[in-house]
């Protein structure tokens, strides 16, 4: 599978757009929730910020793969897990940090993809 759906494949997935506008919308949110992996977040702390991350990627996983961008799905899950992680207590804040970084990344380069 590619990492991200050729031009052709956009048009027939997404002809209206409206996928692109939502990984536009979900990365905006993932910005503001990054500030729950901060080291000055005491473990435990902002157990509603980090399901809201949890959540949207699990979203963004399925959803992505879904309409092609396979490396948008799988840096999603990458997040995911690192967040059920840190919710059960076993995860690394570090590591779920750069999961999120990973999966922005993934995300610009699926908009600018969507842009054309």
């Amino acid at each position: 599978m590619a990492e991200a759906p050729s031009a052709a494949d956009l048009a027939l997935l997404d002809p209206d757009g409206t996928f692109a506008l939502r990984l536009i919308a979900d990365r905006a949110a993932l910005c503001e929730l990054a500030d729950v992996l901060a080291a000055t977040v005491p473990t435990g702390g902002g157990s509603d910020r980090l399901a809201a991350v949890e959540r949207l990627a699990h979203r963004l996983a399925g959803a992505a793969g879904t309409f092609g961008h396979a490396a948008v799905s799988a840096a999603a899950l990458d997040l995911e897990e690192q967040m059920t992680g840190l919710r059960n207590g076993t995860g690394n804040r570090q590591d779920a940090a750069h999961a999120l970084a990973a999966l922005v990344g993934a995300l610009d380069r699926a908009i600018e993809a969507a842009r054309g």
